[in-house]
């Protein structure tokens, strides 16, 4: 027993059970080539096979290992960004963008979009939220052009 190496975590507990087999499966294949000075490609192959991930995966995932702290956590699966035309922002800012852009934009005398995003822009900074750029707002009148208010 004394024998078996154990792939250490950092804590992570928030990780799905899923992601965190397959981050702990990974561990167990990459803790070896991180130890070794130079992966060759026999051993990235090698690697790739068992793991079902291309050779260029496996080299990023030697490289988080080795930039992290050797942990199982360092090759949790990351997540989508929203991928293109998906929302980024926190539901926060969010939530002010659509906020701004009813009351102002929408209006009878409607705003210029400068003065709208100015607006958006101080209350992001009231509420201590991060101001999204002026291109997101001018892509979030689009949509409202293109699809009507939501």
């Amino acid at each position: 027993m004394a024998d078996d190496p154990v792939v250490a975590e950092s804590g992570v507990l928030s990780a799905p059970a899923e992601a965190w087999g397959l981050a702990v499966r990974r561990a167990e294949v990459i803790r070896e080539l991180a130890a070794q000075r130079v992966v060759s490609l026999e051993d990235a192959d090698a690697a790739a096979s068992r793991l079902g991930v291309s050779r260029r995966q496996v080299y990023v995932l030697v490289g988080r290992w080795r930039a992290g702290g050797g942990v199982a956590s360092d090759l949790l699966p990351g997540t989508s960004s929203g991928g293109r035309g998906g929302g980024r922002l926190p539901d926060e800012v969010e939530a002010v963008v659509r906020e701004v852009l009813r009351t102002r934009y929408l209006a009878r005398q409607r705003r210029t979009v400068a003065s709208v995003y100015r607006e958006i822009a101080r209350e992001c900074r009231v509420r201590g939220l991060r101001v999204p750029s002026r291109g997101t707002v001018l892509r979030r009148i689009a949509m409202l052009v293109i699809f009507g208010d939501k």
